[in-house]
C-alpha cells in the first residue's frame, strides 16, 4: 500500500533464542549510524569479512554496540568473546568419529535420492535382498516391546549366514582354495555374476561349500580338507600329456607352484631363525624400516614409530599400514596395495625382490641371527651346521651333496676372499634364504 513498507525477515541459525527484532527507522536517520548500516547491507555482517575491510569488530562493539545492545547483552557478548579466546588459544584437539548409529526401534522412512541430492526425494524404499541373489520379498520381524533397535541388521546378518543361502559359503571357499592354490576355482574372487568367470569345477565348489556349512563354518577345517586332498599333495611336475591336454592347469592336473606372499616371505625367515614371535593381538607393530625409506618422507623422524625388540618380532600381519610408507620387503614381495580392494594378488619376479633378500638391512641382520642358532643347534661342526639349516629352510633332510656343495662354498670364502669362520656360516644363512625351495611352494 502506498506509505507502507513491505518487510520479509528470514531467520535461520544454529543456536541462540531464534528471533529476529525489527525496528522501523526513518531513511535520513537510519543513514546516520553504523550499526544501523549492518541492517541495511551497506556492511558486511560476517567476522572474516569485516577482518578484510579493516574494521576491528571488537571496535565497533565498544563504539556503538550501546545503541543496539542493552547492558546485559553487552556483558554476556564479552563474557562469550573472552571465554572463545580463551579456548582458540588452548588448542585443544576436538575427538572426531565416522560412524553410522541406529536411530532406534523404528527407524525413518527411506527414499531415493533423485540425482544424489539429499533434498531431493524420490519414491520410499523397503528393507529387501538383491534380486538377483534372492527374488523373495524381505520380511523383518515386528519389533518386540523393549527392544532398542529395529532388529534389521540382525536379520540381514542371518539371511547373509543361513544354510539356505550358498553364495557366502561358496565365495569363502573359494577364497581358501585360492590361497593354497594359487588361483581360485572360479578365478574371479570377487565376482560370481555373469561378468566373471565360470568355475573351472563347479560341482567341487558346491561340495566344498556344503561340508563348510556343515562343519559349523570351521575355517580350520576347510583347511585341513583342502590340505590333506591329492589335488594339493601333486607334484608340481608335469608329465608331457598333461602339459598337452592342460597347459594352463585348469584341470588341476599338478600342483601349480606358488612363491610365498609378502608376509609369509618375511614370517618364514623369522621362523627359520627361531625369532618369530607368536604372540597374538593388541596394537600394531612398527616394522624395520630403512633409513632411504624414511628419506622419502617428508618427516623422516616422526613419520614411523618405534616398537620394541621383541616385538619388532611378530608376525606380518600385525605390522602398521601406512599408504605412503610400505615396508620395503613387503613391497618388493607383491604386498597389498592399500589404496583399492584387491581380490587377488600379482605374483611377480623383479630385480627388487633379489636385492631385498641379498643386500637389505633387515635380511642380513635375520641371516646373523639364523647363524647364530645354528652354533647352538648343531655345535661347531660346518657339516652338522649347515644340514641343519637346510633343514630348518627347506623343511626337509638334505641330501648328502647338497650339504658338501654348501660346506664347499663356505670354505672357498675363507680360503679365497679372506672372511672370517663366523662371516662364511652368516653367508651360507643369507644363500639359504635365497634358494628357490625356501621362497617357493613345491
Amino acid at each position: 500500500k502506498p506509505g507502507w513498507n513491505d518487510l520479509a525477515v528470514s531467520c535461520n541459525q544454529d543456536f541462540g533464542g531464534r528471533y529476529v527484532q525489527v525496528r522501523p527507522f526513518e531513511r535520513n536517520e537510519a543513514l546516520t549510524s553504523t550499526p544501523r548500516d549492518l541492517a541495511f547491507g551497506r556492511m558486511p555482517l560476517s567476522r572474516e569479512a569485516m577482518n578484510g575491510a579493516g574494521v576491528d569488530p571488537k571496535a565497533l562493539m565498544a563504539d556503538f554496540g550501546h545503541e543496539v545492545m542493552s547492558e546485559e547483552e553487552i556483558t554476556r557478548y564479552e563474557e562469550t568473546a573472552e571465554r572463545l579466546e580463551s579456548s582458540r588459544n588452548r588448542q585443544v584437539p576436538a575427538e572426531k568419529a565416522f560412524a553410522i548409529i541406529s536411530d532406534g526401534p523404528h527407524p525413518q522412512d527411506l527414499h531415493v535420492h533423485i540425482r544424489g541430492n539429499a533434498a531431493s526425494r524420490g519414491e520410499k524404499v523397503e528393507p529387501d535382498f538383491p534380486d538377483c541373489v534372492d527374488a523373495s520379498v524381505a520380511v523383518v520381524p515386528e519389533v518386540e516391546p523393549g527392544a532398542k533397535s529395529s532388529g534389521r541388521r540382525r536379520y540381514l546378518a542371518e539371511w547373509i549366514t543361513s544354510p539356505e543361502n550358498p553364495l557366502t559359503s561358496r565365495v569363502m571357499v573359494n577364497r581358501l582354495w585360492q590361497h593354497h592354490f594359487g588361483r581360485g576355482i572360479v578365478s574371479t574372487p570377487s565376482d560370481f555374476g555373469e561378468l566373471g568367470q565360470r568355475p573351472t569345477h563347479p560341482e567341487l565348489l558346491d561340495w566344498l561349500a556344503n561340508e563348510f556349512i556343515a562343519s559349523g563354518w570351521s575355517v580350520k577345517e576347510m583347511h585341513r580338507r583342502m590340505m590333506s586332498s591329492s589335488a594339493y599333495r601333486m607334484s608340481s611336475i608335469a608329465s608331457a600329456d598333461a602339459m598337452l591336454r592342460d597347459a594352463e592347469n585348469h584341470l588341476l592336473s599338478r600342483f601349480e607352484l606358488r612363491r610365498l606372499g609378502a608376509e609369509e616371505v618375511r614370517d618364514a625367515i623369522l621362523a627359520t631363525n627361531g625369532t618369530l614371535n607368536h604372540q597374538m593381538y593388541g596394537p600394531s607393530i612398527y616394522s624395520m624400516m630403512p633409513k632411504e625409506a624414511l628419506a622419502t618422507s617428508s618427516r623422516p623422524d616422526s613419520v614411523w614409530g618405534k616398537s620394541s625388540e621383541d616385538q619388532v618380532r611378530r608376525r606380518s600381519v600385525y605390522i602398521k599400514v601406512k599408504r605412503s610408507l610400505t615396508t620395503p620387503l613387503l613391497a618388493a614381495f607383491d604386498v597389498a596395495d592399500t589404496d583399492q580392494s584387491c581380490p587377488e594378488r600379482f605374483v611377480t619376479t623383479q630385480p627388487a625382490q633379489a636385492l631385498a633378500l641379498l643386500n637389505g638391512e633387515f635380511i642380513n641382520k635375520q641371516a646373523r641371527l639364523f647363524a647364530e642358532r645354528l652354533k647352538g643347534d648343531a655345535g661347531d661342526r660346518l657339516e652338522d651346521q649347515i644340514r641343519r639349516g637346510l633343514h630348518l629352510a627347506l623343511g626337509r633332510e638334505p641330501e648328502e651333496r647338497e650339504v658338501l656343495l654348501h660346506a664347499s662354498f663356505t670354505n672357498r670364502l675363507q680360503a679365497e676372499q679372506g672372511v672370517s669362520a663366523e662371516q662364511a656360516l652368516v653367508d651360507f644363512c643369507l644363500v639359504a634364504y635365497n634358494l628357490n625351495e625356501f621362497i617357493y611352494l613345491d
